[in-house]
């Protein structure tokens, strides 16, 4: 009797232990679930706020004393800088057209020299056409005031090309040059030039036919003094 409950109810307990332990099992998934599965949002839930993190850079300083100082310096230094670099460039711009300058007028004054062939003197050929200029100067100092100021001009000219022909030929081409580069300028001078040509072959002319008529009139007057003495003679 005892044996036959005791194999009864061995089953009975061990359905009833595995009951507990599915039971446990499944409660203990259940809630690994739970814990471990995302909870879905809902649509309509208004969003989380952000938490504000806070850092000590956020908070604003204020500048003290040094910082403030430090910064006027730094302007200050830039201003400094700035300006030196500008007036160094100005500098350099200014120097570099001085030397071209004084290139241009060194080269040209070389130019105006005469070659060293020629036999033409600068120095004394200045000092000839200093002399013929005071003393023209000199010559007209109690005329009128346009003949005072042209004629040591004139005499200055004509001396230079007198004594210094190659110099005063190279300084005419040098100020033609100049004054190719205004045209109204270029066309007076040709117009002045071509006048004083046009005088020059005139005088020239006229002092040619001047002379022949003087050298018939002389001839004449001395052939009637021939025949005159030759009369006088024969009748003595």
């Amino acid at each position: 009797m005892s044996f036959r409950l005791l194999t009864t109810s061995r089953p009975a307990a061990f359905a009833g232990a595995a009951l507990t332990t599915a039971f446990f099992t499944t409660s203990t998934v259940y809630a690994d679930e739970a814990i471990t599965r995302p909870v879905k949002k809902s649509l309509y839930d208004p969003p989380a706020p952000e938490p504000s993190v806070s850092t000590p850079e956020s908070h604003t300083r204020t500048p003290t004393p040094t910082d403030r100082l430090a910064v006027h310096i730094g302007t200050a230094r830039r201003f400094v800088t700035a300006h030196a670099a500008l007036a160094q460039r100005e500098i350099d711009s200014a120097f570099s057209k001085y030397l071209s300058v004084e290139s241009t007028v060194t080269s040209t004054i070389a130019s105006l020299a005469p070659p060293r062939s020629s036999e033409e003197k600068v120095v004394p050929g200045l000092l000839y056409v200093a002399v013929s200029t005071m003393a023209g100067s000199i010559l007209v100092r109690r005329r009128m005031l346009p003949i005072r100021v042209v004629t040591p001009l004139v005499v200055a000219v004509g001396a230079g090309w007198y004594f210094m022909p190659e110099t005063s030929r190279n300084v005419g081409d040098l100020v033609w040059e100049w004054e190719k580069k205004v045209p109204q300028v270029a066309e007076t001078h040709l117009a002045v030039r071509e006048g004083v040509e046009k005088s020059i072959r005139e005088s020239a002319r006229v002092l040619v036919e001047s002379r022949k008529a003087v050298d018939g009139v002389v001839t004449d007057a001395r052939r009637t003094v021939e025949g005159w003495v030759k009369k006088s003679g024969g009748d003595n």
